[in-house]
């Protein structure tokens, strides 16, 4: 009998040069696909959802095998389809698209206009046959040389040591393997004068000539320089407590071996021994005395009528009444002004501020509202469109409203305000830009650090997920900056 020829083994090429060698060899046409594969001939078949080699210009991920096939097969059966139809039949097809952007130049590349793309990533490896299909392969060749050969031992593979021997694939070389290597930082560590442990009592003296009589100096470990980063303190809180007694805030002293000027944290000497004031003394180079400051300039029992630090001055903010800032200009970009601004803050809705000047509503300069907003008891906030003047009045502004222009910022004190450097601005009071759903933010919000409130431009029930955004912010806002106003 005449021995069976076993059948040619399935090239492992790269999917997308095998989609590629379809295209211009114009065999695409007759490519076939189910389920799970896409037979491009009889010898070449690939899983649908196995990545390629392209990668995308937006998501930065690998387009699959079912993208790129059916995009070659569609433009092939009709060249000049517009990408929406391409989308339309890939979607009925149950297939994945491919983006407008990536299509041109992965057709140019398909088609043979390019020879190449700068999508293609080479040192991806792409995934044409799984673990399952490989397993099948193995098993088709054990079976062909069992039958070829007659031999007993052939044919008991197929059915016991396949599943024993699991394919075990894995490239070579990938990107990660690549980037493995030796790292060295005796470099740095030289830079800071430290020896390496490697080199300690096993580095060979330099053959060179020295003058006769003269020793070289013995090679010493440099530690590299410590630090108190995140310790602050601790070593001069051991010093203290070992030579003296006690901690050295206890005494008074700040972290430069001083005593703590005008009132500092409040801290004063105490009644120190004669043996307590001597190592005080000799420790901080200072002369002491019963209950005063070095060379007895202030007395203990006189410290109490000396005035607070500037640390301790009153907050000028605190249990004030919050301000809220509107844009005072009437544009078509402005949603909140003075006309309907503690409507939304108390009432929940918005009413177009257009709307309430044709009924010849009253403008005022300032307003005062009441938050009921989460508080048992109702809580005042001042609404105005006049810029503060004093640095009182503007500790308590909390939050501004913009409507997208620089000028609305011109007075303002804060650095880089009237340069349009909105950076310290945003840090010390909450913005807000107000939007319509069908309106474009203009390009300058988006380098600012303001939260967007969405509002549906015909229907009014989305007002109340706005109107909690704005007072979530502000209630966050004011808690990270320790805010004492009576918010």
């Amino acid at each position: 009998r005449r021995a069976e020829s076993p059948p040619a083994p399935r090239r492992a090429m790269d999917p997308l040069r095998l989609i590629r060698d379809a295209v211009i060899g114009d065999t695409i046409g007759g490519s076939t696909f189910d389920e799970t594969h896409v037979h491009l001939d009889e010898l070449n078949s690939l899983q649908r959802k196995s990545t390629t080699n392209y990668k995308t210009k937006m998501g930065k991920t690998f387009l699959s095998v079912e993208q790129v096939w059916f995009l070659a097969k569609s433009t092939h059966e009709n060249p000049k389809q517009a990408h929406p139809a391409y989308l339309k039949d890939a979607i009925a097809a149950k297939f994945a698209p491919v983006s407008m952007v990536d299509r041109k130049d992965l057709l140019l590349f398909l088609t043979g206009k390019t020879d190449t793309s700068a999508q293609i990533d080479l040192t991806h490896v792409p995934a044409f046959m799984d673990a399952e299909e490989a397993l099948d392969e193995q098993a088709n060749s054990l079976d062909v040389a069992g039958r070829v050969g007659g031999s007993k031992r052939g044919r008991d593979l197929v059915g016991s040591e396949i599943d024993e021997k699991k394919p075990k694939q894995r490239p070579l070389h990938t990107r990660d393997s690549a980037l493995q290597c030796d790292k060295s930082f005796s470099a740095v560590l030289g830079f800071f004068g430290a020896q390496l442990p490697s080199e300690l009592g096993s580095k060979k003296k330099e053959s060179v000539k020295k003058p006769s009589g003269i020793e070289p100096p013995p090679l010493v470990n440099i530690e590299p320089l410590r630090t108190n980063r995140f310790d602050r303190g601790k070593d001069k809180d051991d010093f203290y407590a070992e030579h003296m007694g006690r901690d050295f805030v206890d005494f008074g002293i700040v972290d430069d071996g001083g005593f703590l000027p005008g009132g500092g944290n409040g801290k004063v000497l105490p009644e120190l021994s004669e043996q307590e004031r001597a190592k005080a003394e000799q420790v901080t180079g200072h002369k002491i005395t019963d209950g005063s400051r070095p060379n007895g300039a202030v007395k203990a029992n006189a410290r109490s009528s000396q005035k607070p630090s500037s640390s301790q001055k009153r907050d000028p903010a605190a249990g004030k009444m919050p301000v809220i800032l509107v844009p005072p200009g009437y544009g078509s970009k402005v949603m909140f002004n003075m006309y309907n601004a503690g409507r939304f803050l108390e009432g929940e809705k918005l009413v177009p501020w257009d709307e309430l000047h044709k009924k010849d509503a009253k403008k005022k300069v300032r307003m005062v509202i009441k938050r009921r907003y989460k508080r048992e008891l109702s809580v005042k906030y001042m609404v105005t469109d006049e810029v503060p003047t004093s640095a009182s009045d503007w500790a308590c502004v909390v939050a501004v409203f913009v409507s997208g222009k620089t000028w609305q910022f011109k007075d303002w004190p804060f650095k880089g305000a009237n340069e349009g450097d909105l950076v310290e601005t945003f840090q010390r009071v909450k913005g807000f830009y107000p939007q319509y759903d069908t309106e474009t933010a203009a390009d300058v919000i988006k380098t600012w650090n303001v939260t967007t409130l969405r509002f549906q431009k015909n229907v009014r029930h989305g007002d109340r997920a706005q109107f909690e955004e704005f007072w979530h912010v502000i209630d966050k806002h004011l808690e990270l900056t320790r805010s004492s106003l009576a918010y």
